[in-house]
């Protein structure tokens, strides 16, 4: 399972994207999927196992996701 992680702006995602990057935790730097609603055209994706050490890198950071979904086989559930 995956968690896809959206920041409403592409200038936040490319921030936490640098920010999983100095923490070496491997992600996915994807378009938004279509089934999703947003002005944002890029979003994260990690896998479950590496959700909560992302998650706390962000908060760390001060770069909190605006929206967190899992992705369960093709739909997308809010977190």
């Amino acid at each position: 399972m995956e968690y896809i992680l959206g920041f409403g702006s592409t200038h936040r995602a490319l921030k936490a994207e640098e920010l999983l990057k100095g923490a070496a935790i491997p992600f996915r730097l994807l378009p938004v999927p279509k089934a999703l609603d947003s002005a944002c055209g890029l979003v994260i994706s990690v896998d479950e196992g590496l959700f909560e050490k992302a998650y706390q890198t962000l908060q760390k950071g001060g770069l909190l996701p605006r929206n967190v979904y899992r992705k369960e086989g093709g739909e997308y559930v809010k977190v």
